[in-house]
C-alpha cells in the first residue's frame, strides 16, 4: 500500500510530458486554417516582392594594381624587410583602403552631382531612374546640411511646375518655373532648370527630386561599395557596387574607377613636378653664377685690350677644359647630392625627388632606387593619413620606414661625395701639371685663362641642369596610373535582392509555423480538460466512457432502436461498469462531479435509460438534495422524494418513487422537498434503508449525487455504492480539479472510482471516435433515406 501511494505521490509531482503525436494529429486536425494561414503569407509576399520592394543589383569590375615595390631594386630591400618585419600591408591592401577613403568617394559626388536624385511618383511607391527629365544646376543652397525634396509636374516645353513645402508657413506651396532662368526657392536657395535633349513629351506623370547632403550620399555609396582582394597572391582587386539601377550602378562604378585613376596618376605628377622644381632653382642659382662669370670676363678682355689667344694658350686652354669637363661633372653630382640631403633632412619634411637627376653613371641606378622607395613610402603615408589617425600603428610604422630611407639616403650620399672628391682630387693632380704650364704663358692670358675654366664649369652644370630638366618633363607626360582594367562595371542580369526565393520559402514555413505556435501557445494557456490524454497523464484512475457533444435539443436520448454515436458510447459505458460489478450484489452506481455543469445529471439520465432499455429494472435516485435537476426532466412525480422518506419512517420506497412514461423498467425517485441540512440528512439511518430497499426490488440503482468538489454529500453517498463514476466535462473541467480523485481514491474516501469523459467534441475522436463514427454516419445516411421516400 505505501509502496502505491509513493509512486502515485511521485505521478502527481512531475510535469505532464509534451506528446509529440498527440500536438501532430491535433495539429492536422487544423489543415484548413493551415492552408489559409500559408495562402495569406504567400499572397503577402508576392505583394511585397511586386509593388513594395526596391530591386538591387550587384554591379561588379576587377582592375590590376602593379606592386611598384615589387619591381624596386636590390638597394630598397632593407625598407621591404623591415615593412614584412612589422607587419605592413603590402601595396596592393593600401590600395584597397585608399579605394575605401571617404574623400574619394566625395570628389566622385562633387564631381557627378550624385547627391541629386531623381524619382518616378508612382501609386504605392516612388522609383528612382537614371534618365531625368531635367537638368538642375545649384547655383546656391541655404543650408548644406538637409535634404530638400521638390515635386516636378506638369513638363512642357515652355516650363514646368514645381512644389515644395513652405520652411516659413509649413504648407505646400507650388510655383511655375521656366528654364534656364534662375529661381529663389524661400528658405532653399537658387536653382536654375534646363532641358535634356530627351523628349519632354516622353516624361509623364509627376517626379519627386531629392537634393540630398553630399555627406550623406557619400556615406550612402560607401556602404554600397564593397573592396575586396580577390586572391592574397594576386594584385586583383574585385570592386563591387549594389544598387537598384543597373544603368546608374555602372555609371557610378565606371567614373569611380575613372577617378581613382586620376588621383593615381597625379600623385606620380607630383614626383615629377618637384624635381622639376627642385631643378628649376638649381638652374636660377647656377645661371646667375654664369652670367657674373661671363660678365667678368668680358670687363677683363675689354680692360686689357685681349683679342685672340696664342696657339700655345689656345692648346693648354683646351688642355685644361678636359679636365675641367670632368671635375664640373663630377662637382656638378656632389652639388645636386648636397641638395637633395639638404631637402630630405628638413623637419617633416615631405619633398619628393627623383634620382633621376643625377645623370647618366655607374653610381645612379642605386641612388634612383633609394629615392623611388623613399618617395613611394611618403606617398603611401599620404594615402594610409586620409584613413588612419597619427598614432595608429600603419602610420608609426610607416613614418620608421621613412626614417630609415631617409638614413639610407645620407649614407649614400656620404659615402658617394667622398667617393667623387676623391675623383677630383685625381683629376686636380693631372690640372696642376696644366697649371704649372700655363704659369709660363703671359700673365693676361693666364688670367683670361682661369676666368674661361671657370666659366666652362658653370656652363658645363648648366646645360645639365637644362637637359635634366626636359627629360624629367618628357618623363611627366607619360605617366601612367598603373592600374589596368580587367572588367569593366557590368550589371549582373537578377537583382540579389530582394531574394524571391528566400522570401516565398520563408512566408511558406511562417505560415505553416503560426498555426503551430498558436495551437501550442492556446494548449499552453488552456487550463481545461480537453481529450482522454490529459486525464490519464494526470492521475492513474480509469476512463470508462467517452461521450461526445450531444447536439440534440433534449437531455434525453432515445436508445430503442437508436444507432447514433452518443448512444453507442452509452451503451459501451454500460458494458464496461459489468466489468466492474461483477458480484449479483453489485447494483448501485454513484454518479458524481468536481463542480456544477460538468453533465453529472445528464449522464445518470442517460445511463438509466440505457440499463432500462436492456430490460433490467432500473432506479434513478436524486440525490442531488441542494440544487436537484432530474425532478425538470419527470415532472410526473408524486411530489413526494428522498427527503420525505428520510424524516418520516412511516413512508416506504414504494411511496416515494414513480415509473417513468417513456420506458417500462424505470423508477425514478425525486428529491423532495430541499432540506436545510442535506449532509446530516444523508447521515439518517433511514438512507440506509432507502438503499437496502432499493436493492431488494431493483437490479441497477443510479444515484446522482452532488459535485464532491463542493459539498461531502457525495462522500457520505459513496458508502452505499458499489461504483463510484466521476464526470470530467471536455473544455470546462479545470485540469487541476483531476487531482481531487485521485486524492479521494488514494485516502480511501471514495471506493471503485472511475472517470467518465463527457462533451468531447466530434473532432477529438479519442480512441472510439472513428468507430462511432461510422455508426453515426450509417444512421445519417438512414435518416436521408427516410426524408426522400417521405
Amino acid at each position: 500500500m505505501n509502496k502505491e501511494t509513493k509512486s502515485i505521490w511521485n505521478m502527481e509531482k512531475a510535469d505532464p510530458t509534451f506528446d509529440i503525436k498527440d500536438y501532430l494529429q491535433r495539429f492536422l486536425r487544423i489543415w484548413p486554417l493551415i492552408i489559409l494561414s500559408v495562402i495569406v503569407f504567400l499572397l503577402a509576399s508576392i505583394a511585397y516582392l511586386r509593388y513594395y520592394s526596391v530591386p538591387s543589383y550587384h554591379i561588379n569590375a576587377k582592375v590590376l594594381i602593379n606592386d611598384e615595390n615589387s619591381s624596386s631594386g636590390n638597394n630598397a630591400a632593407p625598407a621591404i624587410d623591415l615593412s614584412l618585419m612589422f607587419g605592413a600591408k603590402n601595396s596592393v591592401d593600401n590600395e584597397i583602403e585608399v579605394l575605401k577613403t571617404r574623400s574619394l568617394m566625395e570628389a566622385l559626388v562633387s564631381d557627378l552631382n550624385l547627391h541629386i536624385n531623381w524619382f518616378h511618383v508612382g501609386s504605392i511607391k516612388d522609383v528612382e531612374i537614371f534618365e531625368h527629365p531635367l537638368f538642375l544646376y545649384v547655383e546656391n543652397i541655404t543650408d548644406e546640411d538637409e535634404p530638400l525634396t521638390f515635386l516636378i509636374e506638369d513638363i512642357n516645353t515652355e516650363g514646368f511646375s514645381l512644389g515644395f513645402k513652405s520652411k516659413e508657413t509649413g504648407e505646400f506651396e507650388k510655383m511655375h518655373v521656366a528654364y534656364n532662368k534662375s529661381i529663389t526657392v524661400p528658405k532653399c536657395g537658387v536653382f536654375r532648370f534646363k532641358m535634356t535633349n530627351a523628349d519632354v513629351a516622353s516624361f509623364k506623370g509627376s517626379y519627386r527630386l531629392l537634393i540630398n547632403t553630399i555627406d550623406d550620399q557619400v556615406e550612402d555609396l560607401r556602404k554600397r561599395l564593397l573592396v575586396n582582394l580577390t586572391n592574397k597572391m594576386t594584385s586583383v582587386i574585385d570592386l563591387q557596387l549594389n544598387y537598384p539601377i543597373k544603368e546608374k550602378g555602372e555609371f557610378i562604378l565606371e567614373h569611380f574607377i575613372q577617378k581613382y585613376v586620376e588621383e593615381s596618376i597625379r600623385d606620380k605628377s607630383r614626383i615629377a613636378d618637384s624635381t622639376i622644381a627642385f631643378i628649376d632653382d638649381r638652374i636660377l642659382l647656377v645661371s646667375a653664377e654664369l652670367a657674373g662669370i661671363e660678365g667678368n670676363i668680358q670687363k677683363f678682355m675689354q680692360g686689357r685690350g685681349i683679342t685672340n689667344l696664342t696657339a700655345q694658350t689656345q692648346i693648354l686652354l683646351e688642355n685644361s677644359s678636359q679636365y675641367a669637363g670632368k671635375v664640373a661633372d663630377i662637382m656638378n653630382r656632389v652639388e645636386i647630392l648636397e641638395a637633395i640631403g639638404e631637402t630630405i633632412s628638413r623637419p617633416n619634411g615631405k619633398s619628393l625627388v627623383s634620382g633621376s637627376v643625377l645623370g647618366a653613371g655607374p653610381v645612379d641606378p642605386g641612388f634612383g632606387n633609394l629615392v623611388s622607395s623613399y618617395n613611394n613610402l611618403i606617398l603611401e603615408k599620404e594615402k594610409l593619413a586620409m584613413v588612419y589617425t597619427a598614432d595608429n600603428p600603419y602610420i608609426v610604422n610607416i613614418d620608421k620606414q621613412i626614417e630609415s630611407a631617409k638614413q639610407n639616403i645620407s649614407d649614400y650620399i656620404a659615402n658617394t661625395k667622398e667617393s667623387l672628391l676623391a675623383s677630383v682630387a685625381g683629376l686636380e693632380r693631372n690640372t696642376n701639371k696644366i697649371e704649372g704650364d700655363i704659369r709660363q704663358v703671359p700673365e693676361k692670358e693666364r688670367a683670361f685663362l682661369d676666368l674661361s675654366r671657370q666659366q666652362q664649369l658653370k656652363q658645363e652644370l648648366y646645360l645639365f641642369l637644362l637637359q635634366k630638366r626636359e627629360e624629367t618633363a618628357l618623363s611627366n607626360t607619360s605617366n601612367i596610373a598603373g592600374i589596368r582594367r580587367l572588367d569593366n562595371p557590368k550589371a549582373e542580369k537578377l537583382p540579389f535582392s530582394p531574394n524571391k526565393r528566400a522570401i516565398l520559402a520563408f512566408s511558406f514555413l511562417i505560415g505553416l509555423i503560426l498555426p503551430a505556435i498558436g495551437l501550442y501557445v492556446s494548449d499552453s494557456m488552456n487550463t481545461t480538460i480537453n481529450s482522454r490524454k490529459d486525464i490519464e497523464k494526470r492521475t492513474n484512475l480509469p476512463v470508462v466512457a467517452e461521450l461526445q457533444h450531444n447536439d440534440a435539443q433534449k437531455d434525453l436520448i432515445e436508445f430503442d432502436n437508436a444507432r447514433s454515436a452518443l448512444a453507442e458510447q452509452f451503451r459501451g459505458l454500460r458494458t464496461n461498469l459489468q466489468f466492474l460489478m461483477p458480484q449479483d450484489m453489485d447494483k448501485v452506481i454513484l454518479v458524481t462531479s468536481g463542480m456544477p455543469g460538468e453533465g453529472k445529471s445528464f449522464i445518470s439520465l442517460n445511463l438509466a435509460n440505457v440499463y432500462a432499455a436492456s430490460g433490467l429494472r432500473v432506479l434513478l435516485l436524486e440525490f442531488d438534495l441542494r440544487k436537484p435537476k432530474l425532478s425538470k426532466t419527470y415532472t410526473d412525480s408524486k411530489g413526494l422524494g428522498i427527503s420525505n422518506f428520510i424524516v418520516n419512517a412511516n413512508f416506504g420506497l414504494n411511496d416515494i418513487i414513480a415509473p417513468v412514461p417513456s420506458s417500462d423498467n424505470l423508477m425514478f425517485g425525486a428529491c423532495g422537498p430541499i432540506p436545510p441540512n442535506p449532509s446530516e440528512l444523508i447521515m439518517n439511518p433511514r438512507t440506509a434503508e432507502l438503499f437496502k430497499q432499493a436493492r431488494e426490488q431493483f437490479d441497477i440503482v443510479i444515484v446522482d449525487a452532488p459535485p464532491i468538489g463542493a459539498v461531502t454529500d457525495g462522500q457520505l453517498l459513496s458508502e452505499f455504492s458499489d461504483v463510484a463514476l466521476y464526470v470530467v466535462r471536455a473544455g470546462y473541467t479545470p485540469k487541476d480539479l483531476v487531482s481531487l480523485p485521485e486524492d479521494m481514491r488514494r485516502e480511501g474516501k471514495i471506493k471503485n472510482l472511475n472517470i467518465v469523459l463527457n462533451d468531447v467534441s466530434a473532432k477529438n475522436k479519442g480512441y472510439y471516435g472513428y468507430t462511432y463514427g461510422y455508426y453515426g454516419q450509417e444512421e445519417t445516411k438512414k435518416s436521408w433515406l427516410k426524408r426522400n421516400k417521405s
